[in-house]
C-alpha cells in the first residue's frame, strides 16, 4: 500500500533506531518496463547489495521484503527499504513515483531521494559543526531535512605535555573525517540531482575545514557561508538565517537576465518582449526562457474550439473566425510552456523592469 510521504513518514524514518550501527538503505523502481520478470529484479538488487558491500543478514532482510511480500509494494511506483539487523529496525515505504535504482550503507538512513520527492526546489543548505551535521535540500519556498547525525569526538585530554597535544592531533584528525563524511553525502546528494547553489551555515573556525572537503565542483556551487552555531535549531529559524542569502542571490540571478534581454532586444538578438510577441514565439517553438513579471496581469483570447491563443482578447480566431474567449494569459504561457518543456522565470525583485516591457518578454534560442 503507497503511504503518504508527510513530515511525519520522514521524522520517523530520520530516527530509525540503529545503535550506532550501519543501516543498509535500499531504493528501488518497480516499473515492469525497467524489470519486468523477478529474475531480472533479483538480477539488479544482488549488484545493488554487492555494490554496498551490505551485511549477509540485512542483504537478506531487503530481498524478502522486497521478492517475498507483494502486498507491501501493491500500486507503489517504486520502493524504499532501511534495514538494521542489529537494532531489529526494519522499515518499508511504497513510493508514489519511480526512483533510480541505489543502495547505501551508512551510519543514518539515506532519505534524500524521498525528501526530493516533496520539493522541487534544488538549493542545498548544510549546518555543520565540529561534530554534527544536518542537510537540507529545498529554496527560498522552503527546506526538507534529509540527514541529520553525530559523529563522535573523543573526550577532552587533561594531561599536559607531548601527550596533550598528541591527543589534540587526534581530536582535529576526527572533525576532519566528521567534515569528510559530510562533504561526501552533499556529494551523494549532488550526483543524483545537482544542487543549483549551497549555504553552509557552520562557525567561522568550521568553514575552512568544509571547504577543503567539498570537492571543486560543490565548492563552486557554494554561494555563501553563515556565520553561525544553528547546529539545534528549529527549520524556521534556519531558514531565517539563509534567506538573506537566497534573496541576494536570486536578486543578482533576475538582474543578468534583465541585462541579457535588454542587449538582445538593443542589437535585435533572440528575445522578444510583450504578450504579441511572446504568443507567436511559442507558436515557432523558439523560446528558450520565459520571463513574467511576478503577479502579472495579462489578459488575452482563446479560440474555444481549436485552443489557438491571441493577444486581442476581443477578437476572432484567424483559422475559423470563432469569437475568442477572454482568458488569463499568464496562465495559458506557463500551461504552454510546460508542454513544450520550456524553462519559466517569475521575476519578484525585478519586475517593475519587466512591466516597462508588458509584463511578459522572452529569450529565444535563435
Amino acid at each position: 500500500m503507497v503511504a503518504a510521504i508527510s513530515a511525519d513518514v520522514l521524522e520517523r524514518l530520520a530516527e530509525l533506531e540503529s545503535g550506532g550501527q550501519p543501516v543498509l538503505s535500499v531504493y528501488f523502481d518497480l516499473d515492469p518496463d525497467r524489470f519486468p520478470t523477478p529474475a531480472e529484479r533479483e538480477a539488479e538488487l544482488s549488484a545493488l547489495l554487492s555494490g554496498v558491500g551490505a551485511r549477509s543478514a540485512d542483504a537478506e532482510r531487503v530481498r524478502d521484503a522486497l521478492l517475498g511480500h507483494h502486498e507491501l509494494v501493491l500500486g507503489a511506483r517504486g520502493i524504499a527499504i532501511f534495514s538494521c539487523h542489529a537494532s531489529g529496525a526494519l522499515e518499508v515505504l511504497a513510493l508514489p513515483e519511480p526512483v533510480e535504482p541505489l543502495a547505501v550503507l551508512d551510519a543514518v538512513p539515506w532519505l534524500e531521494p524521498i525528501v526530493a520527492m516533496e520539493t522541487s526546489e534544488d538549493w542545498s543548505v548544510a549546518v555543520v559543526s565540529r561534530r554534527g551535521a544536518r542537510l537540507f535540500r529545498g529554496g527560498p519556498n522552503g527546506l526538507v531535512e534529509f540527514a541529520a547525525f553525530q559523529d563522535e569526538l573523543q573526550g577532552r585530554h587533561s594531561q599536559g605535555g607531548w601527550s596533550q597535544a598528541r591527543f589534540q592531533r587526534g581530536i582535529e584528525q576526527q572533525v576532519h573525517e566528521h567534515l569528510r563524511h559530510t562533504a561526501e553525502l552533499l556529494e551523494r546528494a549532488h550526483r543524483r540531482r545537482p544542487f543549483v547553489g549551497m549555504v553552509i551555515v557552520a562557525a567561522a573556525e568550521v568553514w575552512p575545514g568544509v571547504k577543503d572537503c567539498l570537492s571543486p565542483e560543490l565548492r563552486d556551487r557554494v554561494v555563501g557561508v553563515v556565520d553561525r552555531d544553528l547546529e539545534h535549531s528549529t527549520v524556521q529559524e534556519i531558514m531565517q538565517a539563509v534567506t538573506p542569502v537566497l534573496d541576494r542571490v536570486a536578486g543578482e540571478h533576475e538582474q543578468a537576465l534583465l541585462a541579457r534581454l535588454e542587449d538582445a532586444l538593443g542589437s535585435g538578438g533572440p528575445a522578444v518582449a510583450g504578450l504579441e510577441e511572446v504568443i507567436a514565439m511559442l507558436d515557432e517553438e523558439r523560446i528558450e526562457l520565459l520571463l513574467l513579471a511576478d503577479k502579472v496581469t495579462l489578459t488575452a483570447g482563446r479560440c474555444p474550439d481549436c485552443g489557438r491563443l491571441s493577444a486581442d482578447a476581443e477578437g476572432r480566431c484567424p483559422l475559423d473566425g470563432t469569437q475568442l474567449a477572454r482568458v488569463d494569459a499568464a496562465e495559458h504561457l506557463l500551461a504552454r510552456a510546460a508542454q513544450g518543456s520550456t524553462d519559466v522565470v517569475v521575476l519578484r525583485r525585478e519586475s517593475d523592469a519587466l512591466r516597462r516591457r508588458g509584463q511578459v518578454a522572452a529569450l529565444l534560442r535563435w
